[in-house]
C-alpha cells in the first residue's frame, strides 16, 4: 500500500483522511510515517499538559526552563516531520512561519557555492 493523503492539525493534535476546517497541513504518508506521526502528535500532547502545569510557577523564567526547551524542541521536530511529509503548500506555509532554522541557514555560505544562483 503506498502513501495515502491526511490532514493534520497541530493546534488540535488530530490526522484527518478528509480536508476539513481544523486541518491545517496536508501530508503523504505511508502506514510506518503515519504511526509516527500519530506517535509524535500523543508525545506533544502529553508535553503540552506538561508545560500547561509548569506556567503558573512562580519566579520560574521560560527561557530558563527545561520543559520549556524540551516542548520547543518537539515541536520543531512535530513541524520538520510535517515539512517532509507536506505537499508544496503544505511546505510553503511553514517555510512563512520560519520556525525551522534549518530552512534559514541554508550552508551556501560554504565553499562551492560561491557561483549558485540560490546564493543570494
Amino acid at each position: 500500500m503506498g502513501k495515502q493523503s491526511y490532514y493534520v492539525s497541530i493546534t488540535q493534535k488530530l490526522i484527518h483522511q478528509d480536508s476539513s476546517e481544523s486541518s491545517d497541513y496536508e501530508v503523504h504518508l505511508d502506514e510506518e510515517q503515519l504511526s509516527i506521526l500519530q506517535d509524535m502528535l500523543r508525545a506533544m500532547d502529553q508535553e503540552d499538559r506538561y508545560t500547561l502545569q509548569r506556567t503558573p510557577v512562580p519566579y520560574k523564567s521560560a527561557d530558563h526552563d527545561d520543559a520549556n526547551d524540551e516542548f520547543t524542541g518537539q515541536l520543531k521536530e512535530l513541524y520538520q516531520f510535517i515539512y517532509d511529509a507536506g505537499t508544496d503548500d503544505t511546505r510553503a506555509e511553514i517555510r512563512n512561519l520560519r520556525i525551522l532554522d534549518k530552512l534559514e541557514h541554508t550552508d551556501y555560505d560554504n565553499r562551492g557555492y560561491e557561483n549558485s544562483p540560490m546564493n543570494k
